[in-house]
């Protein structure tokens, strides 16, 4: 990748040579807390959702008509506008970014604002996304972490129409980039064209409101939420600590850990010991979901309701197991190239390489993050891979279990 700084807007750049499609993602950051839960996703749906110059069908029709593909997405730490085209069409894509980004006019507002509640009821009703909401909200408890779809449900109607202009202010004075990929030889006039019409997108170099967590807000080394639900065929189970974040040298050693303990499909080892040999899960897996201000290490399970105990005492057993007995050297080098191998299949398409490109300079990690955690990965050690385990042990952990009321009476 290249950085090039025009007009005070930072634009990064990769060549991709004889691809028919160019990828353009802009990148805003997301600095302060929601005033209401919810309001960012809102806002995410509302963008598309007509301009000043074109109503919702219109530029639904036309964005179809010319295969201008545009998708939009709120995250905790940021918003992402991306758009897939043509190489020919770069300029016409281009409008139509800056039409969006610069007039939506928010009208559908009620009418988006009563689907978003039909949405997230909808979801809701799956005992895995009910159990995975609790967890979370629990886990940031206190945090604007904590903002999950069943907070969502309790705010959502004190959401105003004047509360997405401002949001749409701030994004527009957050810190952004602008992460193009295509086959463009010409970056200078690229970034040219930028410069002279997207003088919206210069960044500003902006503190985050959001504080750092990185330590569970309970005085208990392990705390219990338990949610009762009848007619389950299958207990959701989840168990989480709070762990160091992407900007951390234990980064790359636990993404290793996760991917040798749950994340690698059939051959990882809660698959095996709690799938294979002890028959417990219908699905099981750990992931290491990493934000700006924090990041979560978990395990899940779907099994029998008279299965929580034995399978949290899996969970606990292979995690010590991992602490105390290091991983052998063809276990450490599959893991790695698992984890490698993953990497590289997320990151062929030019799409992808812009998405994964851009949130990595926005979340400061520099160009080419992705080649230099490669190299990182090859150099851990099975004792370093131990070492992470320890770590996750040492820390306070949550447990949230949904299940028939009579299957949880464990402890």
């Amino acid at each position: 990748m290249q950085h090039i700084l025009k007009n005070d807007i930072d634009i990064i750049f990769k060549e991709a040579k004889n691809t028919p499609r160019t990828a353009v993602c802009f990148y805003f950051a997301i600095d302060k807390p929601e005033k209401f839960s919810g309001s960012y996703g809102l806002f995410a749906k509302l963008l598309l959702q007509g301009t000043k110059s074109k109503t919702a069908e219109q530029l639904a029709f036309e964005l179809e008509a010319k295969c201008i593909d545009v998708s939009i997405k709120a995250k905790q730490d940021y918003l992402k506008v991306s758009f897939l085209f043509l190489n020919e069409d770069f300029e016409l894509a281009m409008q139509y970014a800056k039409d969006i980004l610069l007039n939506s006019t928010f009208d559908d507002f009620e009418k988006e604002l009563f689907k978003v509640k039909g949405e997230i009821k909808a979801d809701l009703d799956v005992p895995r996304i009910l159990a995975s909401d609790t967890f979370v909200r629990n886990l940031f408890e206190g945090h604007y972490y904590s903002n999950t779809a069943t907070k969502t449900l309790e705010e959502i109607d004190n959401i105003k129409k004047e509360d997405m202009f401002e949001i749409h202010k701030q994004i527009l004075n957050s810190r952004k980039v602008v992460s193009i990929v295509g086959d463009i030889s010409d970056i200078n006039s690229t970034s040219d064209f930028f410069a002279q019409n997207f003088d919206f997108m210069k960044t500003n170099n902006s503190k985050s409101e959001i504080i750092k967590l990185d330590e569970l807000n309970f005085n208990e080394k392990t705390k219990i939420v338990k949610i009762s639900k009848q007619d389950l065929n299958q207990a959701q189970v989840f168990q989480g600590w709070l762990v160091p974040n992407i900007d951390s040298e234990f980064y790359p050693k636990i993404s290793l850990m996760n991917n040798i303990l749950g994340a690698s499909g059939l051959s990882s080892r809660l698959f095996v010991e709690l799938r294979d040999k002890q028959g417990l899960a219908y699905t099981v897996r750990s992931s290491y979901e990493t934000l700006s201000k924090s990041a979560v290490f978990s395990f899940y399970i779907a099994t029998e309701p008279q299965n929580i105990k034995k399978s949290l005492d899996g969970f606990m057993s292979e995690l010590e197991k991992l602490s105390k007995i290091p991983p052998s050297k063809e276990e450490l080098e599959g893991g790695k190239e698992n984890l490698i191998g993953k990497l590289e299949y997320f990151t062929q398409t030019n799409s992808q390489i812009a998405s994964m490109e851009g949130y990595n300079y926005l979340m400061g990690l520099g160009l080419d993050y992705s080649e230099r955690f490669a190299k990182t990965i090859y150099k851990i050690t099975a004792n370093d891979v131990s070492k992470a385990a320890e770590l996750i042990l040492n820390k306070k952990s949550l447990i949230c279990a949904l299940a028939p009321k009579e299957n949880l009476n464990f402890n």
